[in-house]
């Protein structure tokens, strides 16, 4: 065999261990994060999440959907005590609640809440409000409702203070 043939290979080995190389280093660094991110999570039980949302208005979904078809405007939470990411998320909300303006009003979505007993009709009735410009993320969710139709919502255990703070702003501003 040729020496080109030998370089070539030589160069494409090293070329491949070189780009191999810096996706491991990428995904290491990454991975860390996570963990990192992870570890410094506290773990909320049920009991402290119901603590944490201290203050809310607990409406069923057919007061929600009341509200909705009503063209109230309105702050919900959508979320539920055995949500994981609910809970995660709970800490900010009790933040909220304690500066908060306007009532916030909770949806429960679990199991024993108020998605438990509804018709079919409330649960898409329900699923329209957020059809068009927002869709329905899952828990927790914290919308603004005017006319019928979300207007601004965030979601996402990830929920910042400053993101519910922009919700206020938007409920002043329509």
């Amino acid at each position: 065999m040729s020496k080109k043939f030998w370089s070539n290979i030589f160069l494409a080995l090293g070329v491949f261990l070189a780009f191999a190389g810096v996706a491991t280093i990428s995904v290491s660094a990454d991975s860390y994060a996570t963990i990192e991110s992870n570890t410094s999570s506290k773990i909320i039980d049920g009991a402290t999440y119901e603590e944490n949302i201290k203050g809310v208005i607990p409406i069923t979904l057919t007061q929600y959907l009341h509200k909705a078809q009503t063209g109230e405007k309105f702050i919900v939470f959508v979320g539920f005590k055995e949500c994981v990411h609910c809970r995660k998320f709970s800490p900010v909300m009790k933040q909220y609640l304690q500066q908060s303006q306007h009532p916030i009003y909770y949806l429960d979505y679990g199991n024993n809440g108020s998605f438990s007993m509804a018709s079919q009709k409330q649960i898409t009735d329900f699923y329209s409000t957020f059809a068009t410009p927002m869709s329905f993320m899952g828990t927790p969710t914290v919308a603004l409702l005017d006319n019928g139709k979300v207007v601004s919502m965030t979601a996402g255990d990830d929920t910042t203070l400053s993101d519910l703070q922009q919700i206020t702003a938007d409920y002043n501003n329509q």
